[in-house]
């Protein structure tokens, strides 16, 4: 596993278009609401809003109510006048001291995801996760033996959170290592139960740098366009990118009460969660969360159904995504497949499921059941998960 000393999670931010110069310290979160200047931003600031003609899906009820949404970045301030009357919760497992400009950038995700009045699925539940970056301070009750320096707000843990929560989508604006094992089952088992993962292609204007989560099999990789539906300057693209979307974005900083306009694949990637929440209210129970991805990957603005390098299946179009015949659509993860060997693999999606994984390798999972032979692991005094030796359904399959 690598160590400590050598991962580094960073934001993959923005870019300012405004008054962007946050300021860097060791200052924690402000419990206490962020002093409003100016008036509260409104619908009519964002770009994104008119776009996609979100005020006529809004009026149509079509506002992601019932969708659970987890969102791992810095630390949102709740208190801004945006973000008044949105259903948001902090169930970070442990203590982060985010800095201001991580506390920023979490704040304003959230706003893109569900402000009341701008944002994507205002009717959605946030369920938010403090994510510890490398240069940030966490609390003792992060200490996970074996984790890192970062214990439980590792971006692996907090997928594992995310899903023991009953997250249905988890949207993620960072980067992360190119291998860990950690997140190599976090990901087998986001899969395997269905939990919608997307993120950021970074804002590095190259093609998959190395730390970029879409890498990873099953995780949607998200890249930034202009309202002309050309990739942005600054986006990522390559074999990580499923969808594009808009990355400009007018918020209010959750430490310093200024309101900013700034642009990023960060902010591309939350409107992308935000279509995924409101198709998740619009479909059926039978339709499963492969089939809401495939649908928007067939719907996809700009690529004939074709894949291509710079936009993926497509800009998304929640319009598209909403009159899909979803229950027609192949069940399979269609960020699963990437054009290169990705981890985890489809033996490591099967092993999860049959229950044949290492359970000394399992952190932070509610439901891992170990089912193998390997006694040795299965009885260890390190093994925290319950075990029915030789009971997987490989060893009883015609």
């Amino acid at each position: 596993m690598t160590s400590a000393a050598v991962r580094r999670w960073r934001r993959v931010c923005c870019l300012g278009t405004g008054s962007l110069a946050f300021a860097v310290g060791s200052a924690v979160v402000p419990a206490a609401p962020a002093i409003a200047l100016g008036p509260e931003v409104s619908a009519a600031d964002q770009e994104y809003y008119s776009y996609y003609q979100l005020g006529s899906l809004h009026s149509q009820g079509y506002n992601g109510e019932g969708a659970i949404i987890a969102m791992i970045d810095g630390h949102v301030n709740p208190n801004i006048p945006e973000l008044a009357g949105a259903t948001i919760e902090n169930k970070s497992p442990c203590t982060v001291r985010s800095l201001p400009d991580n506390a920023d950038h979490g704040t304003a995700v959230a706003q893109v995801l569900v402000a009341p009045k701008f944002g994507v699925a205002p009717g959605a539940t946030l369920y938010t996760y403090d994510l510890g970056y490398s240069e940030e301070e966490v609390g003792a009750d992060c200490a996970n033996p074996g984790v890192y320096a970062r214990g439980e707000a590792d971006t692996s843990l907090l997928i594992e959170q995310a899903i023991n929560d009953g997250a249905d989508i988890i949207s993620i604006s960072s980067s992360y290592p190119m291998y860990n094992e950690d997140l190599r089952w976090a990901m087998a088992r986001a899969i395997s139960q269905g939990v919608i993962v997307v993120a950021a292609m970074g804002n590095d204007s190259t093609e998959d740098p190395e730390d970029t989560l879409p890498l990873w099999s099953g995780i949607c990789g998200v890249g930034a366009i202009d309202t002309n539906g050309a990739l942005t300057e600054y986006s990522n693209w390559g074999n990580g990118v499923e969808t594009v979307a808009l990355g400009t974005i007018t918020v209010r900083s959750g430490t310093r009460g200024e309101v900013l306009t700034i642009q990023g694949t960060s902010f591309a990637t939350p409107i992308v969660a935000g279509f995924l929440a409101i198709a998740w209210q619009r479909f059926d129970d039978d339709v499963t969360a492969n089939q809401i991805l495939q649908a928007m990957t067939t719907t996809g603005k700009g690529s004939n159904g074709e894949w291509n390098y710079s936009t993926g299946f497509g800009a998304a179009d929640p319009w598209g995504l909403l009159n899909a015949k979803a229950a027609s659509l192949p069940d399979v993860n269609p960020c699963e497949s990437k054009a290169y060997s990705s981890s985890p693999s489809w033996q490591d999606v099967e092993d999860y499921i049959d229950g044949t994984v290492n359970p000394l390798l399992m952190r932070n999972d509610d439901d891992y059941v170990y089912r193998g032979f390997n006694e040795e692991a299965a009885f260890s005094p390190d093994n925290d998960y319950p075990v029915h030796l030789g009971t997987s359904p490989r060893y009883h399959r015609d």
